[in-house]
Protein backbone atom coordinates (compact mmCIF):
# COMPACT_ATOMS: atom_id res chain seq x y z
CA UNK A 1 0.00 0.00 0.00
CA UNK A 2 0.94 3.60 -0.24
CA UNK A 3 2.67 5.45 2.66
CA UNK A 4 0.56 7.81 2.55
CA UNK A 5 -2.62 5.62 3.74
CA UNK A 6 -4.09 6.09 6.71
CA UNK A 7 -4.95 2.51 7.43
CA UNK A 8 -3.13 0.17 5.51
CA UNK A 9 -4.45 -3.71 5.15
CA UNK A 10 -2.21 -6.57 5.37
CA UNK A 11 -0.72 -8.29 2.65
CA UNK A 12 -2.98 -11.23 3.02
CA UNK A 13 -5.94 -8.66 2.82
CA UNK A 14 -4.99 -6.81 -0.16
CA UNK A 15 -3.91 -9.51 -2.16
CA UNK A 16 -7.74 -11.66 -1.96
CA UNK A 17 -9.67 -8.10 -2.39
CA UNK A 18 -7.42 -7.51 -5.44
CA UNK A 19 -8.91 -10.85 -6.77
CA UNK A 20 -11.61 -9.66 -6.38
CA UNK A 21 -11.82 -7.21 -9.43
CA UNK A 22 -12.68 -3.89 -9.62
CA UNK A 23 -15.32 -3.70 -7.05
CA UNK A 24 -12.34 -4.64 -4.74
CA UNK A 25 -9.62 -2.17 -6.09
CA UNK A 26 -12.36 0.14 -5.53
CA UNK A 27 -13.46 -0.65 -1.66
CA UNK A 28 -9.32 -0.32 -1.03
CA UNK A 29 -9.39 3.18 -2.60
CA UNK A 30 -12.18 4.26 -0.74
CA UNK A 31 -11.02 2.51 2.55
CA UNK A 32 -9.84 5.44 4.69
CA UNK A 33 -12.65 7.92 3.54
CA UNK A 34 -14.88 5.06 4.65
CA UNK A 35 -13.01 4.60 8.21
CA UNK A 36 -12.36 8.21 8.76
CA UNK A 37 -16.15 8.65 8.05
CA UNK A 38 -16.77 6.14 10.69
CA UNK A 39 -14.46 7.70 13.26
CA UNK A 40 -16.87 10.81 12.55
CA UNK A 41 -20.19 8.92 13.41
CA UNK A 42 -19.54 6.65 15.43
CA UNK A 43 -17.61 8.97 17.91
CA UNK A 44 -14.75 6.08 17.74
CA UNK A 45 -10.57 5.84 17.33
CA UNK A 46 -9.46 3.05 14.89
CA UNK A 47 -6.38 1.38 15.80
CA UNK A 48 -4.20 -0.54 13.36
CA UNK A 49 -5.77 -3.17 11.17
CA UNK A 50 -5.00 -6.88 13.14
CA UNK A 51 -3.67 -9.48 11.30
CA UNK A 52 -5.51 -12.69 10.57
CA UNK A 53 -8.57 -11.60 8.16
CA UNK A 54 -8.23 -11.77 4.32
CA UNK A 55 -11.08 -10.11 2.88
CA UNK A 56 -11.95 -7.62 5.73
CA UNK A 57 -10.60 -4.70 7.47
CA UNK A 58 -10.89 -5.68 11.42
CA UNK A 59 -9.10 -3.62 13.98
CA UNK A 60 -9.50 -2.40 17.44
CA UNK A 61 -11.42 0.56 18.08
CA UNK A 62 -12.14 3.14 20.96
CA UNK A 63 -15.31 4.45 22.27
CA UNK A 64 -16.00 8.07 23.38
CA UNK A 65 -16.34 6.07 26.80
CA UNK A 66 -13.16 4.61 26.61
CA UNK A 67 -14.19 1.22 25.92
CA UNK A 68 -12.37 -1.08 23.11
CA UNK A 69 -14.28 -3.28 20.84
CA UNK A 70 -14.12 -4.50 17.42
CA UNK A 71 -14.88 -2.64 14.08
CA UNK A 72 -14.93 -5.48 10.99
CA UNK A 73 -15.40 -3.25 7.37
CA UNK A 74 -16.81 -6.30 5.14
CA UNK A 75 -15.48 -6.29 1.42
CA UNK A 76 -17.98 -6.60 -1.12
CA UNK A 77 -16.25 -10.02 -1.83
CA UNK A 78 -16.85 -11.27 1.82
CA UNK A 79 -20.34 -10.54 2.22
CA UNK A 80 -21.74 -12.06 -1.15
CA UNK A 81 -24.42 -15.15 0.11
CA UNK A 82 -23.74 -14.27 3.95
CA UNK A 83 -25.77 -13.15 6.14
CA UNK A 84 -23.39 -12.16 9.23
CA UNK A 85 -24.84 -8.70 10.55
CA UNK A 86 -28.26 -10.44 10.30
CA UNK A 87 -27.35 -13.86 12.30
CA UNK A 88 -25.41 -11.53 14.71
CA UNK A 89 -28.65 -9.18 15.36
CA UNK A 90 -31.17 -12.44 15.63
CA UNK A 91 -28.28 -13.93 18.28
CA UNK A 92 -27.96 -10.44 20.48
CA UNK A 93 -25.02 -11.48 22.38
CA UNK A 94 -26.48 -15.09 22.88
CA UNK A 95 -23.41 -17.53 21.72
CA UNK A 96 -22.31 -14.97 19.45
CA UNK A 97 -19.87 -12.28 19.52
CA UNK A 98 -22.52 -9.03 20.40
CA UNK A 99 -23.57 -6.71 17.34
CA UNK A 100 -23.17 -2.70 18.88
CA UNK A 101 -23.54 -0.89 15.47
CA UNK A 102 -24.51 -1.79 11.64
CA UNK A 103 -24.18 0.17 8.57
CA UNK A 104 -25.15 -1.73 5.85
CA UNK A 105 -24.19 0.14 2.97
CA UNK A 106 -20.68 0.85 4.15
CA UNK A 107 -20.83 -3.16 5.18
CA UNK A 108 -19.49 -2.08 8.62
CA UNK A 109 -20.01 -3.54 11.76
CA UNK A 110 -18.84 -2.65 16.05
CA UNK A 111 -18.99 -5.35 17.49
CA UNK A 112 -17.88 -7.00 21.20
CA UNK A 113 -14.04 -7.33 21.68
CA UNK A 114 -13.89 -11.08 23.19
CA UNK A 115 -10.57 -12.97 23.67
CA UNK A 116 -8.43 -15.28 22.42
CA UNK A 117 -9.29 -18.02 19.57
CA UNK A 118 -9.91 -21.58 20.58
CA UNK A 119 -7.30 -22.82 18.17
CA UNK A 120 -4.51 -20.18 19.77
CA UNK A 121 -4.93 -21.97 23.48
CA UNK A 122 -2.98 -25.50 22.49
CA UNK A 123 -6.15 -28.00 23.62
CA UNK A 124 -6.52 -31.24 22.40
CA UNK A 125 -9.06 -31.78 19.31
CA UNK A 126 -11.30 -33.59 21.44
CA UNK A 127 -11.59 -31.17 23.92
CA UNK A 128 -11.61 -28.13 21.59
CA UNK A 129 -14.81 -30.10 19.97
CA UNK A 130 -16.45 -30.25 23.31
CA UNK A 131 -15.77 -26.20 24.08
CA UNK A 132 -18.01 -26.01 20.36
CA UNK A 133 -20.51 -28.34 20.61
CA UNK A 134 -21.44 -26.61 24.21
CA UNK A 135 -21.59 -23.17 22.46
CA UNK A 136 -23.07 -24.57 19.87
CA UNK A 137 -26.09 -25.71 22.14
CA UNK A 138 -26.15 -22.15 23.65
CA UNK A 139 -26.11 -20.54 20.09
CA UNK A 140 -28.62 -22.51 18.19
CA UNK A 141 -31.89 -20.40 17.72
CA UNK A 142 -35.29 -21.33 16.13
CA UNK A 143 -35.04 -20.28 12.24
CA UNK A 144 -38.01 -18.20 11.22
CA UNK A 145 -40.46 -20.34 9.06
CA UNK A 146 -40.75 -16.99 6.83
CA UNK A 147 -37.05 -16.59 6.45
CA UNK A 148 -35.13 -16.33 3.15
CA UNK A 149 -31.59 -17.27 4.25
CA UNK A 150 -30.27 -20.69 2.82
CA UNK A 151 -32.20 -23.80 3.90
CA UNK A 152 -30.74 -26.48 4.47
CA UNK A 153 -32.27 -27.91 1.20
CA UNK A 154 -30.36 -25.28 -0.31
CA UNK A 155 -27.45 -26.49 0.89
CA UNK A 156 -27.45 -29.67 -0.23
CA UNK A 157 -28.05 -29.25 -3.43
CA UNK A 158 -25.39 -26.49 -3.79
CA UNK A 159 -22.74 -28.38 -2.34
CA UNK A 160 -23.68 -31.43 -4.65
CA UNK A 161 -23.15 -29.48 -7.67
CA UNK A 162 -20.06 -27.92 -6.07
CA UNK A 163 -18.57 -31.18 -6.00
CA UNK A 164 -19.37 -32.38 -9.19
CA UNK A 165 -17.74 -29.22 -10.92
CA UNK A 166 -14.42 -28.91 -8.85
CA UNK A 167 -14.14 -32.88 -9.45
CA UNK A 168 -14.56 -32.52 -13.10
CA UNK A 169 -12.35 -29.81 -13.23
CA UNK A 170 -9.62 -31.20 -11.39
CA UNK A 171 -9.37 -33.97 -13.51
CA UNK A 172 -11.06 -36.92 -11.19
CA UNK A 173 -8.68 -36.52 -8.14
CA UNK A 174 -10.82 -39.23 -5.92
CA UNK A 175 -12.82 -42.42 -6.94
CA UNK A 176 -15.94 -42.41 -8.13
CA UNK A 177 -16.97 -44.27 -5.09
CA UNK A 178 -16.65 -41.39 -2.62
CA UNK A 179 -18.64 -38.58 -5.14
CA UNK A 180 -20.97 -41.19 -5.46
CA UNK A 181 -21.28 -41.67 -1.72
CA UNK A 182 -21.10 -37.83 -1.16
CA UNK A 183 -23.67 -37.02 -3.88
CA UNK A 184 -25.68 -39.88 -2.27
CA UNK A 185 -25.67 -38.15 1.02
CA UNK A 186 -26.51 -34.70 -0.72
CA UNK A 187 -29.75 -36.14 -1.78
CA UNK A 188 -30.63 -37.52 1.43
CA UNK A 189 -30.58 -34.05 3.78
CA UNK A 190 -31.96 -32.20 0.42
CA UNK A 191 -34.92 -34.59 0.71
CA UNK A 192 -35.35 -34.89 4.68
CA UNK A 193 -34.90 -31.10 5.16
CA UNK A 194 -38.33 -29.56 6.83
CA UNK A 195 -38.66 -25.81 7.90
CA UNK A 196 -39.57 -26.44 11.24
CA UNK A 197 -36.88 -28.54 12.16
CA UNK A 198 -34.59 -26.03 11.30
CA UNK A 199 -31.88 -23.77 13.35
CA UNK A 200 -29.99 -20.49 12.70
CA UNK A 201 -26.88 -22.23 12.44
CA UNK A 202 -22.94 -20.91 12.44
CA UNK A 203 -22.40 -22.65 9.12
CA UNK A 204 -18.59 -22.85 9.64
CA UNK A 205 -18.09 -23.34 13.77
CA UNK A 206 -14.37 -24.45 13.75
CA UNK A 207 -11.85 -23.51 16.26
CA UNK A 208 -10.72 -20.07 14.49
CA UNK A 209 -14.26 -18.81 15.01
CA UNK A 210 -14.66 -18.97 18.47
CA UNK A 211 -13.41 -16.89 20.75
CA UNK A 212 -12.98 -16.89 24.82
CA UNK A 213 -15.41 -14.52 26.39
CA UNK A 214 -12.84 -12.57 28.61
CA UNK A 215 -13.35 -12.71 32.34
CA UNK A 216 -15.33 -15.76 32.50
CA UNK A 217 -14.06 -18.72 34.66
CA UNK A 218 -15.20 -22.28 36.14
CA UNK A 219 -15.63 -22.86 32.93
CA UNK A 220 -14.27 -20.44 30.64
CA UNK A 221 -17.15 -19.17 28.27
CA UNK A 222 -16.47 -18.84 24.73
CA UNK A 223 -19.36 -16.97 21.40
CA UNK A 224 -18.61 -17.17 17.85
CA UNK A 225 -17.84 -15.09 15.44
CA UNK A 226 -18.05 -14.99 11.26
CA UNK A 227 -21.52 -16.62 10.79
CA UNK A 228 -22.61 -17.71 8.04
CA UNK A 229 -25.77 -17.71 8.78
CA UNK A 230 -27.76 -20.84 7.42
CA UNK A 231 -31.31 -21.96 7.99
CA UNK A 232 -30.86 -25.70 8.38
CA UNK A 233 -30.80 -28.70 10.62
CA UNK A 234 -28.25 -28.66 13.95
CA UNK A 235 -26.45 -31.61 12.18
CA UNK A 236 -25.18 -29.67 9.48
CA UNK A 237 -22.61 -27.56 12.16
CA UNK A 238 -22.09 -30.79 13.53
CA UNK A 239 -20.63 -31.74 10.13
CA UNK A 240 -18.40 -29.12 9.96
CA UNK A 241 -16.41 -30.26 12.97
CA UNK A 242 -16.65 -34.07 11.67
CA UNK A 243 -14.74 -33.45 8.61
CA UNK A 244 -11.77 -31.86 10.19
CA UNK A 245 -11.67 -34.93 13.26
CA UNK A 246 -9.16 -36.98 11.41
CA UNK A 247 -7.78 -38.84 14.03
CA UNK A 248 -7.40 -42.90 14.21
CA UNK A 249 -9.00 -42.46 11.10
CA UNK A 250 -6.85 -45.03 8.47
CA UNK A 251 -6.33 -48.67 8.50
CA UNK A 252 -8.88 -51.23 7.84
CA UNK A 253 -11.25 -49.75 10.73
CA UNK A 254 -11.20 -46.08 9.18
CA UNK A 255 -15.24 -46.17 8.74
CA UNK A 256 -15.58 -47.58 12.17
CA UNK A 257 -13.48 -44.90 13.86
CA UNK A 258 -14.80 -42.01 11.91
CA UNK A 259 -18.06 -43.02 12.73
CA UNK A 260 -17.76 -42.88 16.40
CA UNK A 261 -16.37 -39.37 16.01
CA UNK A 262 -20.57 -38.61 14.70
CA UNK A 263 -21.63 -40.87 17.51
CA UNK A 264 -19.25 -38.36 20.17
CA UNK A 265 -20.63 -35.52 18.58
CA UNK A 266 -24.64 -37.12 19.53
CA UNK A 267 -23.65 -37.36 22.92
CA UNK A 268 -23.01 -34.01 23.41
CA UNK A 269 -25.57 -32.61 21.22
CA UNK A 270 -28.31 -35.64 21.08
CA UNK A 271 -28.55 -34.33 17.43
CA UNK A 272 -28.93 -37.75 15.52
CA UNK A 273 -25.85 -39.40 14.52
CA UNK A 274 -26.45 -40.06 10.94
CA UNK A 275 -27.62 -36.76 10.15
CA UNK A 276 -24.38 -35.64 11.16
CA UNK A 277 -22.11 -38.21 9.85
CA UNK A 278 -23.75 -37.40 6.44
CA UNK A 279 -23.14 -33.37 6.80
CA UNK A 280 -19.69 -34.62 7.80
CA UNK A 281 -18.69 -36.55 4.61
CA UNK A 282 -20.47 -34.40 2.35
CA UNK A 283 -18.26 -31.67 4.17
CA UNK A 284 -15.47 -33.60 3.63
CA UNK A 285 -15.39 -34.08 0.47
CA UNK A 286 -16.43 -30.69 -0.87
CA UNK A 287 -13.98 -29.12 1.51
CA UNK A 288 -10.69 -31.49 0.01
CA UNK A 289 -12.04 -30.81 -3.52
CA UNK A 290 -12.06 -27.06 -2.73
CA UNK A 291 -8.80 -26.81 -1.10
CA UNK A 292 -7.07 -28.28 -4.36
CA UNK A 293 -8.83 -25.82 -6.49
CA UNK A 294 -7.33 -23.02 -4.83
CA UNK A 295 -3.98 -24.41 -4.78
CA UNK A 296 -3.73 -25.88 -1.56
CA UNK A 297 -2.96 -29.67 -2.67
CA UNK A 298 -0.92 -31.00 0.47
CA UNK A 299 -4.63 -30.38 2.33
CA UNK A 300 -6.76 -31.39 0.14
CA UNK A 301 -5.86 -34.69 -0.66
CA UNK A 302 -5.19 -35.40 3.26
CA UNK A 303 -9.08 -34.74 3.14
CA UNK A 304 -9.64 -37.05 0.24
CA UNK A 305 -7.47 -39.09 1.45
CA UNK A 306 -9.92 -40.11 4.20
CA UNK A 307 -12.91 -39.57 2.38
CA UNK A 308 -11.25 -42.82 0.46
CA UNK A 309 -10.22 -44.45 3.42
CA UNK A 310 -13.80 -44.42 4.68
CA UNK A 311 -15.32 -45.49 1.54
CA UNK A 312 -13.65 -48.01 1.35
CA UNK A 313 -13.43 -49.83 5.17
CA UNK A 314 -17.61 -49.43 4.79
CA UNK A 315 -19.19 -52.57 5.78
Amino acid sequence: MVDSVRFPVPDSVERNITAQGQQGLDWLASLDETLTSLEQDWQIAIGPALPGSTAAFIAEATTADGDIVILKLNSPGAEAGRHEAEMLGHAAGKGYAELLRHDPPRRAMLLEKLGERLDMLELPFGQQIDIICATLLKAWMPAPIDLTWPTGADRANDLAQTILTLWSAASQPCSQAVIDTALMYCRDRAATYHPENAVLAHGDPHSANILVVPDTSNPVQFKFINPDGLAIEPAHDLGVLLRAWDEGISGRHAHDIARSHARHLTTRTQVPSEAIWQWGFIERVSTGLHLLSTGQTEKGQASLKIAEAIVSTAG
